[in-house]
């Protein structure tokens, strides 16, 4: 944990030279190996200034705290030749992040790149002084002064050329290396400590976390165990976004031809493929594989990241049921017959989940559409007919196709929402003196077009399957009070997704900006909300009824 803390400072704001060239995930790898061979303070001490002195040679790390926390200026030499100070600006983050959008950046000032990303400087001198284990104190210069060649001071050569030929022996594709688990571990929380933007809303101790991750790492001996690890570490963080991949994850996605929800405390058949015998809409499924199976989603959950319950238990009706090509599962229906199912269809290409027609006019006048499937392009076609109706019933029960500017005909006057969006801009870890936000909104396209649908009755149906540009989408509705929204909490997460890469062919996506309501009040972890809350029930699961298009036909035809 000492070392995890350290390496996250020296990565991400020590702004020297030497650091920029290192290959810090093969680093957090070497560093586990040599800090697991610590038997005592002096040795970690010993091992970390080893470690750290050849790529920031101005850090100290020390079991005594003196004058040099406040005499910290004097670390970095002045020298005649030095003409300019360097340090790091974050505007969300972007090392060791797949370039995705241009909207996360992260730059050194004054070496590479001379323009700020925005108006912040820290002073030379100032520094991150931490206690970083028990006793273990260190200090490390966020700005140092630098020239065209070098940053000051300059690393010892000979030392940092020794580090780089380490590094290329590191094994940093074997998940059954420890080492790798543990440098993994170190490089989540880091990515997370100092960049994820809602530690503000979510109850998580990370230091308990990343406690708990490193102990389970000594335990775990394979790449599946490796990632559950990962998942149960981020599951805290209620991050709908966090999706790890690994290379055998397209392995392990296949679904028996079935799906079922939670309804009234029981798991209940909601849907199936063929002739299933004896399988019937809103069976109750009593066992699978043997288990119980509420302990058996109560593993599944342990492992989702999810910012509302909606969303949990939407990823949860799919990874409950996905594993390898062909294999089985036992279930066990209305406490009586068993049935063994095998796994064989892919859930985003074969349609497991409903999904409605993708338009058609219900009654005379009242038009539903489904914004999961219809594009802009065929409601332009509907326009006309749209336009003399009397209603109209949308559903966003998932993804929008590409059809945000239907809202544009839903709204009277030019968007005036203009910070919803917002990229933390930082200069100092662990999410201390966040120095401002770049503001993001849609004002530049959100403008009215005719004709004009605002005077229809509109009905929005949503659930927890609703998630990030649903939920932008929804926040207009929401906002501008645009629709009457019937059924569940959205997924409450939204924000541009960021990725990084680490050994082993693991991948992470997460959320790495921040996202509020039109009216400035919070939306990770609440999403958007009903005004006309519902629940299926097993009967009209039974009777194959969409209890929520029921109730919107009720709410336009009264």
């Amino acid at each position: 944990m000492t070392f995890a803390k350290v390496y996250g400072y020296v990565k991400y704001f020590h702004p020297s030279d030497e650091a920029v060239q290192v290959d810090w995930n093969r680093f957090s790898i070497y560093g586990a190996a040599q800090i697991a061979k610590c038997k005592s303070k002096k040795e970690l001490l010993n091992t970390l200034n080893d470690l750290f002195k050849p790529i920031a040679p101005s850090i100290i790390i020390s079991a005594e705290i003196e004058d040099w926390i406040i005499d910290n200026g004097n670390f970095t030499p002045i020298d005649t030749t030095i003409i300019n100070s360097t340090f790091w600006q974050h505007q969300g983050v972007s090392i060791d992040m797949e370039q995705r959008s241009q909207i996360y950046s992260s730059k050194r000032i004054h070496r590479n790149v001379e323009d700020l990303l925005f108006d912040y400087e820290p002073d030379f001198g100032e520094n991150i002084t931490e206690e970083v284990g028990d006793g273990i104190w260190c200090m490390i210069p966020l700005v140092l002064y630098c020239d065209s060649q070098n940053t000051y001071p300059v690393s010892d050569h000979e030392k940092i050329e020794n580090l780089k030929h380490e590094l290329e022996n590191v094994n940093g594709t074997d998940p059954e290396n420890l080492f790798l688990r543990l440098g993994n571990t170190i490089n989540v929380y880091n990515v997370f400590q100092h960049f994820y933007p809602y530690f503000d809303v979510v109850e998580v101790n990370w230091e308990d976390e990343l406690r708990s991750a490193l102990i389970q790492s000594f335990v775990d001996s394979n790449a599946n165990d490796h990632i559950i690890t990962l998942e149960k570490f981020m599951a805290p963080l209620k991050d709908g976004h966090i999706t790890v991949n690994y290379p055998n994850s397209e392995r392990c996605i296949y679904v028996p031809p079935i799906s079922w929800e939670w309804i009234e405390g029981k798991l209940i058949i909601t849907k199936y493929y063929g002739d299933i015998h004896p399988i019937k809409l809103g069976d109750e499924v009593t066992r699978i594989d043997g288990q119980d199976p509420k302990k058996y989603f109560n593993e599944i959950y342990s492992r989702i990241s999810a910012g509302t319950n909606g969303w949990l238990h939407y990823r949860a009706n799919v990874k409950s049921l996905q594993g390898e090509w062909n294999t089985k599962v036992s279930l066990e229906l209305n406490g009586s017959s068993t049935i063994e199912l095998e796994r064989y269809m892919n859930p985003n290409r074969q349609g497991v989940y409903d999904l409605n027609a993708r338009y058609r006019e219900i009654e005379d006048g009242i038009w539903y559409l489904n914004l999961d499937l219809i594009e802009m392009d065929t409601i332009n076609r509907l326009m006309s007919k749209l336009n003399q109706s009397k209603a109209i019933i949308c559903d966003l029960r998932g993804y929008p196709n590409g059809n945000h500017d239907f809202i544009r005909h839903l709204i009277s006057e030019n968007d005036t929402s203009k910070s919803w969006m917002q990229v933390p801009q930082i200069i100092y870890p662990n999410h201390e003196k966040v120095v401002g936000y770049e503001l993001g909104n849609w004002m530049e396209f959100m403008k009215p077009i005719k004709p004009y649908l605002g005077d229809k009755e509109t009905i929005f149906i949503i659930d927890g399957r609703a998630i990030s540009w649903a939920e932008s989408y929804m926040g207009f509705v929401e906002g501008y009070k645009l629709a009457t929204i019937i059924g569940q909490p959205t997924a409450g997460t939204n924000g541009d997704t960021n990725l990084f890469k680490l050994p082993g062919g693991i991948s992470i996506l997460w959320t790495g900006m921040k996202v509020l309501k039109h009216d400035g009040s919070q939306h990770h972890g609440i999403g958007i909300l009903p005004d006309i809350y519902l629940e299926k029930t097993i009967q009209g699961v039974k009777d194959g009824l969409d209890e929520y298009l029921e109730k919107a036909l009720e709410l336009v035809v009264d």
